[in-house]
């Protein structure tokens, strides 16, 4: 499903309303799109000999195969008067270029204290899942209730490292405007007996006094490791008194999200429902994701006009969004 915004201006486009200048339009808002899906999407349901401007059946091609929309790419290229081979990023292109000015201001940045579903770049399919699995839920608790169900629980966000996982869930409490904790496991674990446990009943008192409360276990693996009958006994007990506390009866809007990069490495009983039961795999962002990331990075910095951003996220294939920003 489309952005309401894209799918607006794609109607018009179809409807022939604007002309060619809605047309334009709507590839500056899949310039700036997160998601090289809405690419495809959008522009499958446009004919391109509606289109009379050459140049921006051209742009839209070119748009088609940075998505890896190759078939879709070669139909558009093929009602092209004219095969001249120009640089969607150049300056005399209808497709504005990848430098911050082009990007739409998001309501904060995750250099702020706020971070939004806006500030999260290319994991489309991994947000639709978090609201419907996590955010609705959270707003409609009579809905859940009906079901006998509770509005909270557990989800596990795994992949790899600077992928997005901590933005995610910044994002989560901003959203059902709940309050949010990070847990470390440096600030839980004591070489003392007794303390690592203390911590985590008053963290989860805390969060019972504070709802609706969002927890989030970054490095989750680190308290949640696998028990063994030889391995030392201060981890056995943590683990157990965490587990103890996830199961409470008491958890009535208390969402708990955990991040690892190793989910083989978490004991078995965290899986269990109830618990870490839903899991979200949050993948390193593609080719559109890291033009989206590489702009909300420079915003607010000096950046020549002769920059070639698409040349730099040719570069970067396989570079996480913490990468990027390093």
């Amino acid at each position: 499903m489309l952005p309401t915004e894209i799918q607006n201006l794609v109607d018009l486009v179809r409807a022939g309303t604007g002309g060619d200048a809605t047309f334009k339009a709507l590839l500056i808002l899949l310039q700036n799109s997160s998601e090289s899906s809405h690419i495809d999407r959008a522009l499958a349901q446009i004919d391109p000999n509606g289109i009379a401007e050459d140049d921006l059946r051209r742009d839209a091609a070119e748009l088609l195969a940075r998505a890896d929309a190759a078939d879709l790419a070669s139909l558009w290229n093929a009602t092209l008067q004219t095969s001249t081979e120009r640089n969607p990023l150049d300056s005399n292109s209808n497709i504005v270029s990848l430098h911050p000015g082009s990007a739409p201001a998001a309501e904060t940045t995750h250099y702020g204290q706020i971070v939004t579903f806006d500030d999260v770049g290319g994991l489309d399919k991994v947000i639709r899942q978090i609201h419907r699995k996590i955010i609705r839920p959270f707003e409609n608790p009579g809905m859940v209730a009906k079901f006998k169900r509770k509005a909270g629980g557990g989800v596990l966000l795994y992949g790899p490292p600077g992928c997005g996982k901590t933005m995610i869930a910044r994002a989560v409490a901003n959203q059902v405007n709940a309050q949010f904790t990070e847990v470390r496991a440096a600030e839980i674990l004591d070489r003392y007996i007794g303390v690592a446990e203390g911590r985590i009943a008053d963290m989860f008192t805390f969060a019972r006094a504070n709802r609706p409360h969002v927890l989030f276990f970054d490095e989750v693996e680190a308290l949640a490791q696998r028990r063994q009958f030889d391995s030392d006994y201060k981890v056995n007990t943590v683990v157990s008194v965490l587990l103890t506390e996830m199961d409470s009866d008491r958890n009535e809007g208390i969402l708990m999200l955990g991040a690892t990069n190793l989910p083989w490495s978490l004991d078995s009983a965290f899986r269990r429902p109830g618990r870490f039961d839903r899991t979200l795999f949050v993948p390193p962002p593609d080719k559109i994701a890291r033009a989206f990331i590489i702009r909300r990075l420079l915003d607010g910095r000096p950046v020549s006009d002769m920059l070639d951003l698409d040349a730099l996220v040719q570069r970067t294939t396989g570079f996480s969004g913490a990468d990027l920003e390093s």
